[in-house]
């Protein structure tokens, strides 16, 4: 039996803007790369990636703070081993180009899932254009959502990746998401990067996913701080943050192996 290929969808940014003015280096957060993907690979899917410029993602630096992980640094050393070992040797350095992709149809159709994983960077170039000029969302994003969502395909993200559901195409008057059941990084997770002055990265945000979604007609449901939330509603799949990364591999390995 032919197994499911994968498509994860990563942010190359490195900066987001600040409202109070100036940038925030960021990147993706690793845990919420490895933990959802780990479990698809050892399942024996095959993975691919693609980024908006065709060049790879920086890991965030705050991604290794222990907070994040349960206190474990086992856990944190074993997923930065997975990223420089595993995740290379299958090309997460050289993704394919968006653009290509996009031209490229056959190609395009030979996956049936997409994952977008989080940190702050999906931000500035995966929902948008380029956030660091202007607040213009991403066409060829709502593109490729565009396309996962037509063929009824698997689509998966989480905390900031959510938000690039956000750059999704209004097809006769209606966001294509409008009333799904949806989750991602919530305000109080936003406030405590903000405004909590050990965490605070000097400023704050233009938008936030919680914001942007619901705006469009989503029904966000975010939880407490430190609790796993993966929310499954058709065939979206989205988790909240870190907290919720493992249990999002979990889930979505069980959504493919069930998907009709």
């Amino acid at each position: 039996m032919k197994k499911n290929k994968i498509l994860v969808y990563t942010s190359s940014a490195t900066q987001i803007p600040l409202k109070e003015g100036g940038t925030h280096n960021v990147g993706i957060f690793l845990g919420e790369l490895v933990d959802p993907i780990e479990p698809l690979i050892e399942a024996g899917y095959e993975i691919e990636f693609v980024s908006p410029d065709g060049k790879g993602c920086v890991i965030d630096e705050k991604s290794y703070n222990l907070s994040n992980w349960g206190l474990s640094k086992k856990k944190m050393e074993h997923a930065k081993h997975y990223f420089e070992t595993k995740l290379q040797d299958l090309g997460i350095g050289v993704p394919q180009k968006l653009s290509d992709l996009l031209e490229d149809k056959e190609k395009l159709n030979s996956y049936d899932v997409l994952f977008i994983p989080g940190g702050h960077a999906p931000m500035t170039d995966v929902l948008h254009r380029n956030w660091l000029v202007n607040n213009d969302y991403n066409k060829e994003t709502g593109e490729l959502l565009f396309h996962f969502h037509t063929a009824n395909k698997i689509t998966a993200a989480i905390c900031h990746g959510s938000a690039a559901l956000g750059s999704a195409p209004i097809i006769n008057g209606k966001w294509i998401y409008e009333g799904y059941s949806m989750t991602c990084v919530s305000m109080a997770a936003e406030f405590v990067t903000e405004d909590i002055p050990c965490f605070g990265i000097g400023g704050h945000m233009p938008d936030y996913p919680v914001k942007i979604l619901g705006r469009l007609g989503g029904k966000v449901h975010t939880k407490m701080l430190s609790l796993s939330n993966v929310i499954n509603d058709r065939e979206l799949i989205t988790g909240q943050d870190p907290y919720s990364a493992k249990e999002l591999g979990k889930k979505l390995l069980a959504k493919i192996e069930n998907w009709h």
